[in-house]
């Protein structure tokens, strides 16, 4: 799959990428949600799994592959401030499209509908800790 080019006169995504499931994200859609390095971690870390993960899970991953040794924050800081930021607008984000199930209650996120179209726009790498 590829993203059109943006000079190419389309608000949606290409034909081929519609036959994988894309054909719901414009193009501006597709490109916020990719534009975000936790999203893309969050992304490929559920693909990595296959199955539901917790949140915490994600948290931990994510805010491992952040660390800087600049910052002078502890481990338990970073989490928080992961977990903030996954819950109230990368995990909500990702479920508006249908990228995967968010399940505030219990702390769950599953694969949905358009997660295995993402993959080739995500790449394998790592998000700090494997699933």
């Amino acid at each position: 799959m590829k993203i059109p080019h943006p000079t190419e006169r389309t608000d949606r995504v290409s034909p081929a990428a519609a036959d994988s499931g894309l054909e719901t994200l414009t193009l501006d859609a597709l490109q916020r949600i990719l534009n975000s390095r936790r999203r893309r971690a969050i992304i490929r870390y559920v693909l990595a799994a296959g199955e539901s993960v917790t949140v915490n899970q994600l948290v931990r991953a994510v805010s491992e592959s952040e660390n800087d040794p600049t910052f002078e924050t502890t481990f338990l800081e970073r989490c928080q401030r992961v977990h903030d930021s996954l819950s109230q607008t990368h995990l909500p984000t990702l479920e508006e499209h249908d990228i995967v199930e968010y399940e505030r209650g219990v702390g769950r996120v599953s694969p949905a509908a358009q997660l295995l179209s993402l993959e080739p726009y995500v790449g394998t790498g790592s998000t700090g800790g494997e699933p």
